[in-house]
């Protein structure tokens, strides 16, 4: 049934006795041990567009102030869980470069893109994890701020108290009955939506696409699936689901007459390859990490 002819939240009460729809088609990065986390394979290019946009009209759960960026209701989530360390909190707090590359590790997390047998730093030899080094977020001139990044089961474990800190809605029916707004912390949103995406596919998608090709579908630009997703953001965050504020959503109106999300804009072959691009730094930068993780493992 269309949004437009009644609201998500009416449509989901037949479902309260279902599983959880988790979405068999997401795949998590694998590399073997030492090999580079590229640009593409985080796409780099989409996680820069959300986390860099400066769109002010999300509102912080915590506090309730208004007029924040998704970037800074998504580090100040971070910061909030009790699974960050002192020194982490003042690092997200205090150095927004470091808080932003260390939410698009978290954010791939948190969507289910990458598990947690990754870590970034090729001194760790814990077992069952590999070693990857991402040159884009990682290239600084200090040589110890690779080490900033933390590793995926940390990253995981930040995410989930962020989540389980305070009481947090842990299905779509309990996020969609919250009578006030925002709903909960982003963080907890991704994880609901994720959990849930086909439901949300079929409330807010248009066919071909689904909710994963937000992050695994690198034939239509980054630039449009960062554009849908904060639209879908701000819907489950800040909008009451109607018709009229689905309309007047921020990040653009949506297709099927503002009710779905804007539209996914493909790309021909020759754009994908000017998508994601790994500078000469970054390649450098691999290629030391790479041979520094020999050494220590030898």
């Amino acid at each position: 049934m269309a949004p437009a002819k009644s609201s998500p939240a009416a449509r989901t009460g037949g479902a309260r006795s279902q599983t959880l729809l988790i979405n068999s088609k997401i795949r998590h990065i694998k590399k073997k041990d030492g090999e580079p986390l590229w640009r593409k394979d985080i796409q780099y290019d989409f996680l820069r567009e959300i986390f860099y946009d400066d769109t002010r009209v999300f509102t912080n759960s915590y506090d309730g102030t208004p007029n924040h960026s998704y970037s800074e209701i998504y580090v100040d989530a971070m910061a909030r869980s009790s699974k960050s360390s002192k020194v982490l909190r003042e690092k997200l707090l205090g150095d927004s470069q470091a808080a932003l590359n260390i939410a698009m590790v978290c954010l791939l997390v948190n969507i289910g893109r990458m598990n947690t047998t990754l870590n970034f730093f090729p001194e760790m030899r814990a077992q069952l994890r590999t070693y990857h080094p991402i040159p884009s977020l990682q290239s600084y001139s200090d040589p110890t701020a690779y080490k900033q990044l933390q590793d995926a089961p940390r990253l995981k474990s930040i995410l989930k108290g962020a989540c389980e800190d305070r009481p947090e809605p842990s299905t779509l029916d309990q996020l969609l009955l919250r009578p006030r707004l925002p709903r909960t912390n982003p963080i907890n949103l991704v994880f609901v939506l994720a959990t849930y995406a086909r439901r949300v596919t079929d409330l807010f998608f248009v066919e071909p696409f689904e909710f994963y090709d937000f992050i695994m579908n690198t034939n239509v630009s980054s630039k449009s699936r960062a554009k849908a997703f904060l639209w879908l953001m701000w819907v489950y965050l800040e909008s009451d689901l109607s018709p009229e504020q689905l309309r007047a959503n921020p990040f653009g109106y949506g297709q099927d007459n503002g009710m779905k999300i804007p539209l996914f804009v493909p790309l021909t072959p020759e754009e994908i390859e000017l998508e994601n691009v790994d500078s000469p730094q970054e390649k450098d930068f691999a290629v030391r990490m790479v041979e520094e993780r020999k050494r220590m493992l030898h």
